[in-house]
């Protein structure tokens, strides 16, 4: 997450790039967020660090959980931020 954001501000503050027309820096975040649900090259890595079955599935759990959090905590943060508020017909 503190990456994708930082990398983000710094190449917009250099003039490198500019953020899309409609986006704000709260979405940049929540992308960020988002960006932590890559865990499939974990798994992998983590089926060739750890010989002992143990270490491997606590390892695989928490990479598991923590995609989860990443998921879940990009969604809300995203879904709560973009909140407008809706004509009454």
């Amino acid at each position: 997450m503190a990456g994708i954001f930082t990398f983000t501000w710094v190449a917009v503050r250099l003039g490198l790039c500019e953020l899309p027309m409609g986006a704000r820096w709260r979405h940049v975040l929540g992308v960020g967020w988002l960006g932590g649900i890559g865990f499939t090259v974990s798994l992998l890595i983590t089926d060739l660090a750890f010989a002992q079955p143990l270490l491997a599935d606590q390892a695989k759990l928490g990479v598991l959980v923590a995609s989860a959090a990443a998921g879940i905590g990009g969604f809300l943060f995203l879904r709560l931020t973009n909140r407008t508020p809706h004509a009454r017909i």
